[in-house]
């Protein structure tokens, strides 16, 4: 009986995790609703993404902080749904920080090899499709929690979600990792491949 306790997750706070992730998505719809709508519908307009890249930056950039801000939310509560653990906040810094790290890290390779204005583009789309696959994912996660209850229905949709983001994100970069080659493989097995052969050996033990 105690073991099932442990590993039950309490409906409460998760309940409260989704309505916060509800009102990040209705001040992403107030402060910019085309955008919202553009990354949800980006996997069927692609050219969203290219569009958005070469916008000029913002300095203060609210809405990418909003989307930021969810995206994190929601690969932490997936994270935590196939744990099933109840020390969300310690995956959600965890997470914070290791997107953080990744991204320091793309950047600090982007300039040692000096591919800054090749890479800046592939960065923008990992980001981009991160925050449509977290979108999509959203409804999924409350219908996993409330009324499926499955990891393999879970499983199922991350996954494809995940594949679809890859497929993009090469199918719109294929001439820049063409042009370096031998940097993005790199890149994929240190800041890809390895993290998630990490996580998957942490959730299988």
């Amino acid at each position: 009986m105690e073991a099932i306790e442990r590993t039950n997750i309490s409906n409460d706070w998760i309940t409260l995790i989704f309505l916060f992730c509800l009102i990040l998505i209705f001040l992403k719809k107030t402060y910019k609703p085309k955008l919202l709508l553009g990354y949800f519908i980006s996997f069927f307009l692609q050219r969203f993404i290219k569009n958005r890249s070469e916008e000029p930056i913002s300095v203060f950039p609210i809405f990418k902080i909003l989307s930021f801000i969810f995206s994190v939310t929601i690969v932490s509560l997936t994270i935590t749904f196939y744990t099933k653990t109840k020390y969300f906040l310690y995956i959600f810094i965890g997470v914070i920080l290791f997107v953080t790290l990744k991204l320091f890290v793309t950047l600090l390779i982007s300039h040692l090899f000096m591919i800054r204005k090749s890479i800046r583009y592939f960065i923008f789309t990992k980001l981009g499709y991160l925050y449509s696959i977290c979108l999509w994912a959203f409804p999924i996660l409350i219908l996993h929690h409330y009324y499926f209850k499955n990891i393999y229905f879970l499983s199922f949709f991350i996954i494809l979600l995940l594949l679809g983001r890859s497929f993009f994100i090469l199918k719109n970069n294929e001439k820049t990792i063409l042009a370096n080659l031998f940097y993005f493989i790199l890149y994929f097995c240190t800041l890809e491949l390895a993290p998630l052969l990490i996580i998957y050996k942490i959730i299988s033990t």
